[in-house]
């Protein structure tokens, strides 16, 4: 079930971005832990999950935030 919520949130991110299509393990892994830490009420909707982990960018890790940063 994990990879399958994990999998929606690869998805949604890509389709929000296609710069991201091609990603990395790195950067799908970055931000694992903090969406089920801060966002598990948002999974398994990846857009819901990625405007969750957008309010919560202060308590992000640090390779989370690289993440949205290098998206901008």
């Amino acid at each position: 079930m994990r990879k399958l919520v994990l999998f929606s949130v690869l998805l949604g991110l890509v389709a929000l971005d296609p710069a991201l299509a091609q990603g990395t393990k790195k950067q799908r892994s970055a931000c694992e832990r903090d969406s089920h830490k801060l966002c598990a009420e948002a999974e398994p909707d990846a857009i819901a999950v990625e405007k969750c982990l957008k309010t919560h960018m202060r308590e992000l890790s640090r390779a989370c935030q690289r993440q949205f940063k290098s998206r901008a």
